[in-house]
């Protein structure tokens, strides 16, 4: 589904405008019905019921004063508080000329009015202060109005809660804690990311007489992977196949302190379907392998507790036969271990190729030595892409979707940022966010999981792109069902495991 920043959304509603003579009267009046028939089916009847409408001075405020009158034409008793005074919108100024025909109380907020004791006996408190273009930033007034909104009863959000930057999910030193957001035409990309996506509450995106011929002209770059997205991307399973359909894929992984991290790679390619896996490991540690998970092949490699070119031969020969490499997990840092995967990537570049964990951190000790390419995949936590960058983490987490998209372009390689909100990034720009998944997935050994079910996928025709969006939906919407009957905490890496059949069932049905 596809998503936006606030310049696309501007750009969109002027087109829809000047291109199509939807104008802007028609969209508000629009927002404010689907708004309506959205609380209604929330809510249930109105009639009888206390709202308080809070606008501001732009078309975020005349959109939040139109659905002030389809709730007084519902039977609620509704009122209006101006937050910055008269508004400056004009289709703001109309529908506010309109309530006080209609006898609505509308006041402007003051020091001597007691909002306070309206958002205390309101049943539903309706924001639409500030809207799409709102970088966040807010002053003292404003912010004492929002702490005072957040002690409601139930808030809803018109657009997206006041207080947070639309692009980047930055949060001002206070923001509205909605219980609901009802967006125009697109989910905003700052409402997915984090810290703002806990404010938003339960998120409703409603039309707005948006054309899709004109969606479809905009090149969005944006999506955030839903059911229906997952549900297109799972490769089909013919009847008349083998296990070479399927593909085969090659786990180099492993060492004497990361003996499991091998077997949690290949269960990842297994359980999404991958025909063959093949895990190469310094002996005797295959032998963890072959006890844990007999359905992958362990060959053992004659190094001592960590992997080194003294194995290329063993390695070609495997990496020769096989559709997807994955390296990295376990490896460990030495410098016999950096010259592997500076190796893999020189000779078996024309693989496809997912790189994870130490293999990250190796490349990250001088990444410019390296050569990348659109048929290989990193896939750092942003630790790791700090140091791929050299960025601090706090910046890398303060706008993910950003440095993702940099970092992509400039190597010309997909990348896999993961986080509470995941991002895959294109070179070409193109990106994808992910907002499956829990805390149960903050635990050592899901991101070996997810390394392997990205293989997997990459072995079975999907390029890496794709193969990293169905991935990350799935890793994530599998630690939510174990929660639905169990807490969190306790998942292991084999229970997560064993809930990707569950998902991909429920997507194929």
């Amino acid at each position: 589904m596809k998503i936006v920043n606030s310049n696309e959304m501007k750009e969109i509603e002027s087109k829809t405008s000047e291109v199509y003579g939807i104008d802007g009267a028609l969209m508000m009046e629009h927002a404010a019905s689907s708004s309506y028939a959205v609380i209604k089916e929330e809510l249930g009847n109105l009639d009888g019921k206390s709202i308080l409408v809070l606008a501001g001075k732009g078309n975020n405020g005349g959109d939040a004063l139109a659905l002030a009158r389809y709730l007084l034409e519902s039977g609620s008793t509704v009122k209006v508080c101006l937050v910055f005074g008269e508004p400056s919108s004009e289709l703001a100024k109309k529908n506010l000329s309109i309530l006080r025909k209609l006898d609505v109380e509308c006041v402007e907020y003051s020091e001597n009015y007691d909002l306070a004791k309206d958002v205390k006996n309101a049943d539903v408190v309706v924001d639409g202060i500030l809207g799409t273009g709102s970088e966040g930033q807010i002053g003292k007034e404003l912010s004492k109005i929002i702490d005072i909104i957040n002690c409601s009863k139930y808030t809803i959000s018109i657009d997206l809660p006041t207080g947070m930057d639309t692009d980047t999910g930055h949060i001002s030193q206070s923001c509205v804690k909605a219980n609901m957001t009802i967006t125009f035409g697109f989910i905003k990309k700052g409402m997915l990311l984090y810290p703002a996506r806990p404010y938003c509450g339960k998120v409703k995106t409603e039309k707005i007489g948006i054309p899709e011929k004109l969606i479809e002209s905009m090149n969005l770059k944006g999506e955030v992977t839903t059911f229906d997205d997952a549900k297109k991307l799972v490769p089909e399973r013919p009847a008349f196949s083998n296990k070479g359909t399927f593909g085969r894929v090659l786990i180099i992984s492993g060492s004497s302190s990361y003996t499991g991290t091998p077997s949690m790679v290949a269960l990842g390619a297994l359980r999404v379907g991958s025909g063959l896996v093949t895990v190469v490991t310094p002996s005797p540690f295959n032998t963890v392998v072959t006890s844990t998970l007999p359905e992958a092949i362990a060959i053992p490699l004659p190094d001592t507790n960590f992997i080194s070119v003294k194995s290329i031969k063993i390695i070609d020969e495997i990496a020769g036969k096989s559709d997807v490499i994955a390296i990295g997990p376990g490896l460990g840092t030495k410098e016999e271990s950096e010259a592997i995967v500076k190796y893999i990537l020189e000779v078996w570049k024309d693989k496809f190729l997912v790189i994870d964990a130490d293999g990250l951190n190796l490349i990250s000790r001088d990444v410019d030595r390296y050569q990348f390419n659109q048929k290989m995949i990193l896939t750092p936590h942003p630790g790791e892409f700090a140091k791929l960058t050299s960025k601090d983490m706090s910046e890398v987490i303060s706008d993910p979707v950003k440095h993702a998209l940099e970092f992509s372009k400039m190597k010309n390689v997909n990348v896999l940022l993961k986080g509470p909100t995941s991002v895959v990034a294109k070179p070409e720009g193109e990106y994808a966010l992910n907002i499956t998944g829990n805390s149960a997935l903050a635990k050592g050994g899901t991101g070996d999981i997810l390394t392997g079910m990205i293989a997997g996928f990459m072995a079975q025709g999907l390029c890496a792109f794709d193969a990293a969006k169905l991935s990350a939906y799935i890793h994530g919407r599998a630690a939510e069902i174990y929660s639905q009957n169990k807490n969190e905490a306790s998942m292991l890496v084999r229970d997560l495991a064993d809930l990707i059949p569950h998902v991909l069932r429920e997507i194929n049905q």
